[in-house]
């Protein structure tokens, strides 16, 4: 009888994905020591977007529950 082989999950990131990481943390900070005042601007406008977002699904969520 042939033995099975298990088939290995795939691990993401490696070394790759570490330095891309590593180059977004350290462009973020740059911009946080370059401008303060535009880097909390632009945090509190993606935080407004991602509220709109969440809002936007749980009015979707509730409307396809009230199908039912």
């Amino acid at each position: 009888m042939s033995r099975r082989t298990a088939m290995m999950p795939m691990t993401a990131g490696g070394a790759g994905g570490r330095v891309v990481g590593a180059l977004v943390v350290i462009v973020l900070l740059t911009l946080i020591v370059r401008d303060p005042i535009g880097s909390a601007h632009g945090f509190r406008t993606l935080l407004g977007w991602a509220g709109d977002v969440i809002d936007g699904l749980a009015t979707f969520a509730s409307a396809l529950s009230a199908q039912r």
